[in-house]
């Protein structure tokens, strides 16, 4: 027989929610948003907003926005995407409330990705989500340089809306067609994003937490411009290659002086020899990245377990901010 004043004796956990917003604004935001699923990132929910409706049934995405009635896309029309964009802040809002942080994705030189960028990141000011972070890629100059001056035009201008900001330049990548330059340039994004996000979702195996990423974008800095690279090999060949920290730095760092701030990010396999951890953690603390850097660098440092990798190799997602 039922008993109806049957008392649990415990109550059962509620389902977590995702703490962080990937948001992609137009086409090939959309498609740099959808491979992001690959990366599998936890507590982390994905976007997109669109105004072509054919390109937005291609993606595998659940979370799918239309901006606009027609679907026809913007016509790299700018001012008619910044209008049609007001009506789905109400959307937006729904999907960033309530998160730590929100990552906006745009490919400057699209009508969707400019005309809707600024509304997103104040939408997200005014509703004070803890960090906005903006990613974004610069048209190449073969597109035209009135195009690719309007984009950079528009990133000065959005800068200060955003917590700090990420910059794939086509420009600066050594691609000889158009398809490859797309695809290095989806890798740069999805590279950055996923290790950044990691660092937030992922448990620290030492004292690390999001307010270590909060301190690393907001603070000691003047500027909001992240730089980012990775390394990824066994023993030998990270110590050779951080023997020269600042080959990996982009030209404007003249001295590892230039470095304000640093984040090094550990990624390695639990079961890697410990013999091989003690060897790794003392070539890196003598390496370059302790030894050269001046007291006034903000460092901080992560090691995250990640059951994927192989054992005895490591991963290091390096973070800077120059002076």
């Amino acid at each position: 027989m039922e008993d109806n004043n049957l008392e649990f004796p415990f109550v059962f956990p509620k389902e977590s929610k995702p703490v962080i917003s990937i948001i992609g604004i137009g086409g090939g935001a959309g498609r740099i948003v959808n491979k992001i699923q690959a990366c599998k990132l936890t507590d982390t929910e994905l976007s997109v907003f669109g105004m072509n409706r054919k390109e937005m049934e291609e993606l595998s995405l659940p979370h799918k926005y239309l901006i606009g009635a027609d679907g026809l896309g913007s016509g790299k029309n700018r001012s008619l995407a910044e209008s049609e964009c007001q009506k789905i802040l109400p959307s937006l809002e729904k999907i960033i409330t309530d998160k730590i942080l929100s990552c906006f994705i745009v490919c400057l030189g699209g009508g969707t990705g400019e005309g809707c960028i600024r509304g997103f990141l104040q939408k997200s000011v005014d509703i004070q989500i803890k960090v906005k972070l903006l990613v974004v890629t610069l048209p190449h100059s073969s597109e035209g340089l009135e195009k690719r001056e309007k984009a950079l035009l528009l990133l000065d201008e959005i800068e200060k809306l955003a917590d700090g900001i990420f910059v794939v330049d086509y420009d600066g990548l050594p691609c000889s067609t158009i398809s490859d330059l797309y695809n290095e340039a989806d890798r740069k994004v999805m590279g950055f994003v996923g290790s950044f996000i990691n660092m937030i979702v992922k448990h620290s195996l030492i004292c690390f937490d999001f307010n270590d990423v909060r301190s690393f974008l907001r603070y000691y800095s003047d500027t909001k411009f992240i730089d980012f690279f990775t390394l990824y090999g066994n023993l030998d060949y990270l110590d050779a290659e951080l023997s020269d920290l600042l080959k990996h730095l982009p030209t404007k760092y003249h001295t590892l002086d230039d470095i304000s701030n640093l984040i090094v990010a550990i990624h390695y396999n639990r079961e890697t020899d410990e013999d091989i951890v003690r060897k790794f953690l003392d070539m890196i603390v003598s390496a370059d990245i302790m030894n050269k850097l001046t007291k006034d660098t903000q460092t901080k440092w992560t090691m995250i377990h990640d059951p994927d990798m192989e054992k005895n190799i490591f991963r290091i997602d390096i973070f800077t901010k120059c002076n």
